[in-house]
């Protein structure tokens, strides 16, 4: 082996570590742009003179943006995380939930919580919150406009991967379209869509990382025939980080 070669790993390491504090100033310098935007649309709001629609369209405009406001937030908080901490997972659901409530009462959206487990974990408070923010996310957008419907039930378990590792599970059941056999494999996959343009096709792939990193597992089952159409996602999250 050439010295190069035993350099590699630990090159690649701090250049990833380099390629984080990177993107995390410019994410900062992003943030401080959409806060600028954010001020103005405050101002325009209040103006009297505004039409009834252009008054809808700058409320629009200033939901989108505290949205975007949101995931620089996250992922700011990601690259200060490091190590794990206790945290409620209902607290971090019903903070998700919080910030999507204009959306779910715009599409009448029902949201069924079955909070069996209501107890704390070891993990990256930021790093779940993003994880559930996507899944949630998913199912506002591709729910129907009417009746729609999202059943979060967290429940204790043990891992799939040993039946050892206890843990706390996080199914996600809308009763969205579903999602076509033939692309269930790709869901977790950079860059891949069912949202016709609309997506970035990095939501899920980024919340399967982050999953893992916490040595939990995410999987889906899904029906997009029939009446009983809808998506399951499910989260497990071992108690402790080993």
């Amino acid at each position: 082996m050439t010295r190069l070669q035993r350099q590699q790993p630990s090159e690649n390491v701090n250049a990833l570590a380099e390629l984080g504090l990177f993107s995390a100033g410019i994410m900062h310098e992003i943030k401080n742009a959409l806060q600028g935007i954010a001020n103005a649309l405050f101002l325009l709001g209040g103006e009297q003179s505004l039409s009834p629609r252009v008054r809808q369209e700058v409320e629009i405009a200033r939901r989108e943006l505290s949205r975007a406001l949101d995931v620089s937030a996250q992922t700011l908080a990601l690259a200060r995380e490091e190590n794990p901490v206790a945290m409620s997972i209902v607290e971090v659901l019903e903070e998700v939930l919080s910030r999507y409530s204009a959306k779910t009462a715009y599409k009448h959206f029902t949201i069924d919580r079955q909070y069996e487990f209501s107890g704390s974990i070891q993990g990256l408070p930021g790093a779940i919150r993003q994880v559930f923010s996507n899944i949630v996310l998913n199912a506002l957008e591709s729910g129907p406009l009417e009746n729609g419907k999202l059943v979060i039930h967290t429940f204790a378990r043990r891992s799939s991967n040993n039946g050892k590792t206890p843990g706390v599970q996080i199914d996600f059941a809308d009763n969205g379209p579903g999602i076509p056999d033939q692309y269930k494999k790709k869901v977790f996959q950079p860059l891949f869509s069912t949202k016709k343009g609309k997506g970035s096709g990095l939501g899920l792939w980024v919340a399967r990382r982050l999953v893992l990193k916490q040595h939990g597992q995410i999987s889906l089952v899904s029906r997009s025939e029939g009446l009983n159409s809808g998506t399951c996602f499910s989260v497990f999250l071992p108690l402790t980080q080993n």
